[in-house]
């Protein structure tokens, strides 16, 4: 047990085999989601060395719409209307433009038109749009690859303060790409994205706290960040939470609660949280076990309606 899970700062893409009713599921949700003004956009985003079934439930969720022809299509009316607005300079109708032609939701796909109305929206100031160019500069995504031009967009983005391009600036800050290495300015962005409530920067700075990467080394700050993830489903974050307090338990109750949330990141098919699942049933008494999946019944019925 022990390995502590974290994002990959470097350039792995992941193509994930999932089954078709998957996306019938999730496309309605997703295309409005992305449409309503979230900074997130249906990127590849590298990860930290984590194999397919490691990769989080965002970072999937995105890859669907990722691939032409998922997301719904829009009303004819409503892109014309879309349209209209843009080219008479309002910033939200051109942001929300620039996610159309990546989805391909009421459009064609077309990156190039994608980046022409983010470019004119991030000209305006307008963090989301400046996020995205970020993500197409660091994906290759209808432009060549260009890290530096990445921390470039997400640098005027984190200054009007988005917690998506704090994170991702951060990841480039600690890999040294596009930008030279420096784990504290890492740690500084990361921390920042993780007091805006982003799960996971939250779960990323807890890990710099646990190895005292950029930050001062402090496990008990470093469980306290994995814990405010793992309340909002953070995967990772449940699995590192789950070790930690096993590594630290000194009391019946700790193995309860260690069993607990390395049950429900081993559920979501996290292998680490597994590896670590099967040393603790190994460990634990009968009564132990069932008291551990009965609180990690309870932890999830409050996530899931936290969610609500």
């Amino acid at each position: 047990m022990g390995a502590v899970q974290r994002h990959d700062p470097g350039q792995k893409r992941w193509s994930p085999c999932l089954p078709s009713g998957f996306f019938a599921i999730l496309r309605k949700m997703l295309t409005r989601y992305l449409v309503s003004g979230s900074e997130l956009v249906p990127w590849e985003l590298p990860l930290r060395k984590q194999p397919v079934k490691e990769v989080t439930l965002f970072v999937l969720v995105f890859l669907l719409l990722f691939i032409p022809g998922i997301a719904l299509a829009a009303p004819a009316a409503d892109i014309a209307q879309l349209i209209s607005r843009a080219e008479q300079g309002d910033r939200g109708a051109r942001q929300e433009l620039g996610i159309r032609y990546v989805t391909g939701d009421g459009v064609g796909v077309d990156y190039t038109e994608a980046r022409r109305w983010w470019l004119l929206a991030a000209a305006q100031e307008s963090a989301k749009a400046q996020f995205n160019l970020g993500m197409m500069a660091e994906t290759g995504t209808g432009v060549v690859r260009d890290a530096a031009a990445a921390a470039d967009w997400y640098a005027q983005a984190s200054r009007l303060g988005d917690a998506m391009a704090r994170f991702r600036l951060g990841l480039l800050y600690s890999s040294g790409r596009g930008v030279d290495e420096d784990d504290v300015e890492a740690a500084r962005l990361i921390r920042l994205a993780a007091e805006q409530g982003l799960p996971e920067a939250q779960n990323e700075f807890g890990k710099m706290c646990e190895v005292g990467e950029g930050t001062e080394q402090n496990v008990s700050e470093a469980k306290k960040w994995y814990r405010l993830a793992a309340w909002q489903g953070h995967v990772f974050a449940q699995s590192n939470l789950g070790f930690q307090i096993y590594a630290g338990a000194g009391r019946p109750a700790d193995y309860v609660e260690a069993y607990a949330w390395i049950s429900l990141a081993a559920a979501r098919g996290n292998a680490i949280a597994n590896s670590h699942l099967r040393e603790l049933t190994s460990r634990l008494t009968v009564e132990q076990i069932a008291a551990g999946k009965k609180l990690a019944m309870e932890f999830q019925g409050k996530i899931n309606a936290d969610r609500r």
